[in-house]
């Protein structure tokens, strides 16, 4: 009994110098930056900064509906110009919202995102579409490369509705616009958007029977494409659809500055967070096969209260214990003062590696294995919506 005593006893001690010697490299391979008339200084921003502007593609991983991540984006936004601007939206989206941005007077812009905001999926989130109009005022070219977001189907049918030349499509795409607008108003009441409705499904079909032109026959293939990922809940495929957009606009991408941004579960440059490889390890083996390295930045908050992405919804507040936050909670431990922090993943990694210190909790080892850097902010706010 005693040598079982003595074994339980050291297994106990094992563990115990494992996660001290986990927060001590943390600690090591940590800076700080604080945010003070509306900049940043501090040698975690310098460390940051430096990094951003050598390399060519910058990925940052982030939760999602909060002020402070757009912020930070548009901050290093001011020192670095960047060619193409990859996001979670779809295609058409995204060249909707850069050419109103380009070409419509502020008056005017306004006028719009009050009567579609609502379309806009992330971008209705005032701080995120103030970052998608500086990036696009600073001449970035926007690439949407999502499925076609639920809401969209709205905008959509009204643009199409403008360019056919079909009297029947143009009447279904008018239905679509007036019925897709109803069924918003019951969805935030928890009902089902038109876009997953069997309704909305004849509609296409219809439009499939039609002559059309070979721009509106691909819009609806994607819409089709897009109600399936919704209706099946087919993760992979959505995946499979991002990495299919961004490969149509490869030449795009080669000797270019890009900025990638999206959900954290999408960018780490192995095996996404949801375990397949995704978006991150796409870009990581471009930039690999250009004798180049890639830049993964991953970006949460540690306390706070997060948005929502619909209005009649309540902001949520942060629980750093909740299922989603408990894998960082290492790098929470070491977070001692009310300021931004950076964690050095790759010198993390390292010394992980060499001392052979086993991560059990995968999450958090998919993180430190995917992410150059973790920022993590102290205390986040809800984003508003624009319209």
């Amino acid at each position: 009994m005693k040598k079982i005593y003595l074994i339980i006893l050291i297994s106990f001690v094992q563990v115990a110098q494992a996660q001290e010697t986990l927060s001590s490299i943390i600690k090591e391979n940590t800076q700080t930056f604080i945010l003070k008339d509306d900049e940043f200084t501090g040698k975690g921003w310098d460390e940051i900064l430096g990094e951003i502007k050598t390399h060519n593609n910058i990925l940052i991983g982030e939760d999602h509906f909060f002020n402070e991540i757009p912020f930070f984006i548009s901050q290093f936004n001011k020192e670095v110009k960047f060619d193409n601007f990859f996001c979670e939206v779809g295609p058409y989206l995204g060249n909707t919202l850069e050419t109103k941005i380009k070409n419509l007077s502020t008056a005017d812009l306004d006028k719009f995102n009050a009567e579609f905001g609502n379309t806009f999926a992330f971008y209705a989130l005032e701080p995120e579409f103030k970052l998608m109009q500086q990036l696009v005022n600073s001449g970035t070219k926007v690439i949407g490369t999502d499925q076609i977001i639920l809401l969209s189907d709205r905008l959509i049918a009204s643009e199409l509705k403008q360019k056919s030349k079909n009297k029947i499509a143009k009447s279904i795409y008018s239905d679509i616009e007036k019925q897709s607008a109803i069924y918003f108003d019951e969805m935030v009441k928890g009902n089902s958007p038109y876009f997953l409705t069997d309704q909305f499904t004849k509609q296409l079909n219809k439009l499939d029977s039609l002559e059309l032109s070979n721009y509106e026959q691909k819009v609806i293939k994607d819409l089709k494409l897009s109600q399936n990922i919704y209706l099946n809940g087919d993760h992979h495929l959505r995946v499979q659809l991002m990495k299919h957009n961004i490969m149509q606009n490869y030449e795009l991408i080669v000797n270019s500055k890009n900025l990638y941004k999206y959900g954290a579960i999408h960018l780490p440059k192995g095996e996404s967070l949801l375990k397949i490889q995704d978006i991150g390890n796409l870009i990581h083996n471009i930039a690999d096969s250009e004798f180049e390295s890639s830049l993964h930045i991953m970006v949460i908050g540690k306390s706070g209260i997060q948005g929502v992405p619909l209005k009649g919804i309540e902001n949520q507040p942060l629980d750093p214990n909740s299922n989603d936050y408990k894998h960082y909670k290492p790098f929470f431990d070491t977070m001692e003062k009310n300021e931004w922090h950076v964690f050095n993943n790759k010198e993390i990694l390292k010394k992980i590696t060499s001392g052979k210190l086993k991560i059990n909790d995968k999450t958090l080892e998919r993180v430190i294995k995917g992410y150059d850097y973790l920022v993590i902010i102290p205390e986040v706010t809800p984003a508003k919506f624009i319209y």
